[in-house]
């Protein structure tokens, strides 16, 4: 699989591979104390102004399979994406029937406003945040890519402010057959939070994401939570996703030359 990939390529999977195993070590090496399960639905809306500018808002859900009332988040995004990497890479991203290249970089701002929905919860919270993502392909339509992420936030009904710092490695792959489209991908993020002065949460993701023409997906993955500060240290959740997309006029990339859709 990696005979076409470069001794420096090779040398940053492995890197990176290292880097994810022993996050992942460490997450399960800590004490197990009680657990829980959470079901995440969402549903993702995405405007794709041109190849390089889209607008986005993720409306997801948090069940907390109990009588703890729910909680819905409301976020609202923009992201430009930039830049050529070293080895040419294409993709579908997800919703398209037609190949483009992949950008190296994307910059994302958002907001995002969350809530109790019963007057009986407790949870509110407002977030100001920016990301920075570096993606790198590395062998045969292998992808993996470096996000930071820094948040202002404000909790609870007297708006405390705390700020996070997040870090996620992630890797994934495309698979293609005539308009369906299949990427499974597995990704570890720990976060840093001012309130504590430490590294309060790991979150370890699994899961794939299913096309079958230009305005659906589908997403579905497991997650694996620890935080000592959470109400429960060990969370266990499914996350289903529904991906719709809308296009402008000038959406559509010019085609790649010698490429099978």
């Amino acid at each position: 699989m990696f005979k076409n990939v470069t001794i420096d390529a090779r040398y940053i999977l492995r890197i990176n591979c290292l880097i994810f195993v022993m996050i992942l070590g460490k997450t399960y090496s800590l004490k197990a104390q009680n657990s829980s399960f959470e079901f995440w639905p969402e549903a993702d809306l995405w405007y794709i102004l041109n190849p390089s500018w889209r607008l986005t808002a993720f409306i997801p859900l948090t069940d907390y399979q109990s009588s703890k009332p729910s909680d819905l988040n409301v976020y609202l995004q923009a992201d430009y994406a930039f830049g050529h990497t070293k080895r040419f890479y294409s993709a579908r991203l997800l919703n398209e029937n037609r190949a483009r290249e992949m950008k190296a970089w994307l910059a994302r701002v958002g907001v995002m406003r969350g809530g109790s929905l019963s007057e009986d919860g407790d949870y509110h919270e407002d977030v100001l945040y920016g990301e920075i993502h570096r993606r790198l392909p590395v062998g045969d339509k292998i992808l993996h890519s470096h996000r930071l992420r820094p948040e202002l936030r404000w909790l609870g009904e007297d708006n405390k402010f705390s700020y996070r710092i997040r870090y996620r490695l992630m890797f994934e792959k495309e698979f293609t057959r005539g308009h369906w489209s299949m990427v499974p991908y597995a990704n570890v993020e720990p976060y840093w939070d001012s309130r504590y002065s430490t590294i309060s949460r790991v979150r370890l993701i699994g899961g794939t994401t299913i096309s079958w023409g230009p305005r659906f997906a589908l997403e579905g993955n497991l997650t694996y939570q620890y935080d000592e500060h959470y109400d429960t240290s060990n969370l266990y959740a499914f996350n289903m996703i529904l991906h719709v997309f809308f296009e402008g006029k000038h959406a559509k990339p010019p085609p790649l030359e010698g490429l099978e859709l």
